[in-house]
């Protein structure tokens, strides 16, 4: 995951880039192919750790969530470079926040259900559009071509988030401390992503609306069950649960 951050025609706008990809290597794991053995590589209170021994000597390395999920905390939130300070979506007029998504639409379905997700801790509320409202605008790839034409895109990337902060505007939090706001999100999901189940697919997503929202990346052992971890591999069938952490992380930089 990385963060490039561009001038937009020079004026008032920043650009963060935050790239989610799954690793690609343990495709085949989930599919069983040329696997002679299951090795336990220890686990955690959100994961349980494998080693999957391939037929060639090879190993890949494989996570299976339980069914706990790491304590109350509250998440950080991406701090603009020119600022130093931390980022959000501003709320719109009717109350909520205006989300559009088009291309491949084999992904619709799991763009909703990442939507729903969000929605579901009854904090912020997406709202999809189909027009120029929408101030967070998803793309799903459908070939090579296109993910090539993005400049942001390396191999193996399943998608990135740029997020455009509008400079003359900002807003304070209950305790004194200012945010600037984001003017508009652009997040497009890479044609690999097609490989990948249901369940890694919703994981992309929701992770990607995350940043969106104005969540960081979280790194390091004990942040594994969240969906903001920076990455996951394919294979791993991934708990794609938003609970408390999010849910007064999104209290505090929102209400």
């Amino acid at each position: 995951m990385k963060k490039n951050l561009l001038a937009l025609l020079g004026i008032t706008f920043l650009t963060f880039t935050s790239i989610y990809s799954i690793t690609q290597n343990t495709l085949a794991s989930s599919k069983q192919q040329s696997i002679v053995k299951k090795i336990s590589a220890g686990k955690d209170k959100n994961f349980n750790y494998y080693e999957l021994v391939k037929k060639d000597g090879s190993v890949d390395f494989v996570s299976e969530v339980n069914a706990k999920y790491p304590k109350t905390h509250l998440l950080p939130f991406i701090k603009d470079n020119n600022t130093g300070l931390n980022i959000k979506q501003k709320i719109n007029d009717d109350g909520t926040i205006h989300v559009k998504y088009d291309g491949n639409s084999n992904l619709k379905n799991n763009f909703q259900n990442a939507v729903a997700a969000w929605n579901k801790l009854d904090v912020i509320k997406f709202k999809m559009v189909d027009d120029s409202s929408a101030t967070v605008d998803v793309h799903g790839n459908s070939n090579a071509k296109e993910d090539a034409n993005n400049p942001d895109y390396e191999k193996g990337n399943l998608g990135d988030t740029n997020n455009y902060v509008d400079y003359d505007s900002s807003t304070a939090l209950a305790d004194g401390t200012k945010m600037n706001y984001i003017s508009k999100s652009d997040i497009v999901l890479y044609s690999g992503i097609a490989k990948a189940s249901d369940n890694n697919k919703d994981h992309v997503i929701i992770h990607e609306l995350g940043h969106a929202l104005g969540f960081d990346d979280l790194y390091g052992q004990k942040n594994r069950g969240l969906v903001m971890f920076s990455t996951s591999p394919i294979g791993s069938v991934l708990l794609n649960h938003l609970g408390s952490s999010e849910k007064i992380s999104l209290q505090h930089y929102y209400q």
